[in-house]
Protein backbone atom coordinates (compact mmCIF):
# COMPACT_ATOMS: atom_id res chain seq x y z
CA UNK A 1 0.00 0.00 0.00
CA UNK A 2 1.63 3.34 -0.99
CA UNK A 3 2.24 6.45 1.44
CA UNK A 4 1.72 9.51 1.21
CA UNK A 5 2.64 12.79 3.00
CA UNK A 6 0.53 15.92 2.57
CA UNK A 7 2.84 19.26 3.09
CA UNK A 8 3.26 23.14 2.41
CA UNK A 9 6.37 23.67 0.89
CA UNK A 10 8.61 26.27 1.33
CA UNK A 11 11.92 25.10 -1.28
CA UNK A 12 15.00 27.21 -0.33
CA UNK A 13 13.71 29.07 2.56
CA UNK A 14 16.43 26.43 4.72
CA UNK A 15 18.19 23.98 4.35
CA UNK A 16 18.06 20.80 6.84
CA UNK A 17 20.55 18.99 8.43
CA UNK A 18 20.68 15.21 8.80
CA UNK A 19 16.88 14.94 7.88
CA UNK A 20 16.69 11.36 6.19
CA UNK A 21 14.72 12.04 3.05
CA UNK A 22 14.43 14.26 -0.51
CA UNK A 23 10.92 16.58 0.57
CA UNK A 24 12.10 20.41 0.17
CA UNK A 25 11.72 22.01 3.64
CA UNK A 26 8.11 22.18 4.69
CA UNK A 27 5.24 22.32 7.06
CA UNK A 28 3.46 18.66 7.31
CA UNK A 29 -0.51 18.74 7.37
CA UNK A 30 -0.79 15.16 7.47
CA UNK A 31 1.64 11.94 6.95
CA UNK A 32 0.25 9.23 6.47
CA UNK A 33 -2.14 10.79 4.04
CA UNK A 34 -5.15 9.61 2.16
CA UNK A 35 -3.44 9.88 -2.03
CA UNK A 36 -7.18 10.69 -3.58
CA UNK A 37 -5.55 13.61 -5.06
CA UNK A 38 -9.69 14.90 -6.38
CA UNK A 39 -11.13 14.51 -2.89
CA UNK A 40 -8.12 16.49 -0.94
CA UNK A 41 -8.06 19.29 -3.52
CA UNK A 42 -12.22 19.31 -2.51
CA UNK A 43 -10.69 19.25 1.18
CA UNK A 44 -8.55 22.07 0.86
CA UNK A 45 -10.11 24.53 -2.08
CA UNK A 46 -11.31 26.73 0.17
CA UNK A 47 -7.81 27.85 1.88
CA UNK A 48 -6.27 30.41 0.35
CA UNK A 49 -2.81 31.66 0.25
CA UNK A 50 -1.17 33.32 3.49
CA UNK A 51 2.09 34.93 4.44
CA UNK A 52 4.02 33.45 6.74
CA UNK A 53 7.13 34.08 9.08
CA UNK A 54 9.40 31.53 10.60
CA UNK A 55 10.46 33.90 13.70
CA UNK A 56 12.42 31.36 16.28
CA UNK A 57 13.65 27.79 16.74
CA UNK A 58 11.97 25.23 18.84
CA UNK A 59 13.23 21.87 19.73
CA UNK A 60 11.52 18.60 20.28
CA UNK A 61 14.06 16.01 21.46
CA UNK A 62 16.61 15.23 18.90
CA UNK A 63 15.17 17.74 16.14
CA UNK A 64 15.52 21.50 15.99
CA UNK A 65 12.49 23.06 14.01
CA UNK A 66 10.88 26.41 12.88
CA UNK A 67 7.54 27.91 14.70
CA UNK A 68 5.61 29.12 12.09
CA UNK A 69 3.13 32.57 12.40
CA UNK A 70 -0.01 32.19 12.32
CA UNK A 71 0.42 28.56 13.04
CA UNK A 72 -3.56 28.51 13.01
CA UNK A 73 -3.85 27.92 8.71
CA UNK A 74 -1.46 25.06 9.51
CA UNK A 75 -3.88 23.70 11.96
CA UNK A 76 -7.46 24.21 9.92
CA UNK A 77 -6.04 22.59 6.72
CA UNK A 78 -4.80 19.36 9.27
CA UNK A 79 -7.95 19.80 11.00
CA UNK A 80 -10.22 20.00 7.71
CA UNK A 81 -8.16 16.71 6.53
CA UNK A 82 -8.92 15.04 9.46
CA UNK A 83 -12.33 15.77 9.64
CA UNK A 84 -12.80 14.45 6.19
CA UNK A 85 -10.59 11.36 6.48
CA UNK A 86 -10.61 10.28 10.30
CA UNK A 87 -8.51 7.11 9.30
CA UNK A 88 -5.49 9.46 9.05
CA UNK A 89 -5.03 11.30 12.08
CA UNK A 90 -2.07 13.55 12.48
CA UNK A 91 1.53 12.27 12.65
CA UNK A 92 0.03 9.16 12.63
CA UNK A 93 -2.09 9.11 15.89
CA UNK A 94 1.28 9.43 18.15
CA UNK A 95 0.93 12.72 19.03
CA UNK A 96 -2.39 14.41 21.02
CA UNK A 97 -1.86 17.75 19.41
CA UNK A 98 -0.88 19.48 15.98
CA UNK A 99 2.19 21.68 16.18
CA UNK A 100 2.94 23.06 12.82
CA UNK A 101 6.49 22.99 12.63
CA UNK A 102 9.54 22.86 10.03
CA UNK A 103 12.33 20.62 10.83
CA UNK A 104 15.41 22.41 10.80
CA UNK A 105 17.83 19.45 11.58
CA UNK A 106 17.99 16.62 13.07
CA UNK A 107 21.83 16.11 13.70
CA UNK A 108 23.81 19.00 14.38
CA UNK A 109 21.63 20.61 16.38
CA UNK A 110 23.42 23.32 18.45
CA UNK A 111 25.64 23.91 15.47
CA UNK A 112 22.19 24.58 13.28
CA UNK A 113 20.49 26.45 15.71
CA UNK A 114 24.19 28.60 16.38
CA UNK A 115 23.67 29.09 12.12
CA UNK A 116 20.13 29.63 11.46
CA UNK A 117 18.92 31.86 14.49
CA UNK A 118 21.14 34.60 13.77
CA UNK A 119 18.95 35.31 10.42
CA UNK A 120 15.35 34.66 11.76
CA UNK A 121 13.06 36.03 11.05
CA UNK A 122 12.51 33.94 7.87
CA UNK A 123 9.45 35.41 5.85
CA UNK A 124 7.93 33.21 2.87
CA UNK A 125 4.50 32.88 1.83
CA UNK A 126 1.96 29.81 1.67
CA UNK A 127 0.70 29.37 -1.55
CA UNK A 128 0.55 25.63 -2.16
CA UNK A 129 0.69 22.06 -0.91
CA UNK A 130 2.04 19.20 -2.24
CA UNK A 131 0.74 15.56 -2.01
CA UNK A 132 4.10 13.28 -2.06
CA UNK A 133 3.95 9.60 -2.23
CA UNK A 134 6.83 7.56 -1.21
CA UNK A 135 8.81 5.64 -3.45
CA UNK A 136 11.53 3.66 -1.96
CA UNK A 137 13.87 3.76 1.42
CA UNK A 138 13.98 7.87 1.67
CA UNK A 139 12.96 8.78 -1.65
CA UNK A 140 9.26 10.85 -2.11
CA UNK A 141 7.80 11.59 -5.49
CA UNK A 142 5.71 14.71 -5.98
CA UNK A 143 2.08 13.51 -6.99
CA UNK A 144 -0.01 16.71 -7.19
CA UNK A 145 0.11 20.10 -6.56
CA UNK A 146 -2.77 21.67 -5.01
CA UNK A 147 -2.54 26.03 -5.38
CA UNK A 148 -3.90 28.15 -2.32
Amino acid sequence: MPKYALVVPFPGLVEPVGVENDLPAHVTLLVPSPGDAAAVAEVLGRFEAFDVSFPRLERFPGLVWLAPEPAEPFVAMTEAMVERFPEYPPYGGIHDRIVPHLTVAKTQLDETAALVEPILPLRSRSESIALYEHVEAAHWREVETFVL
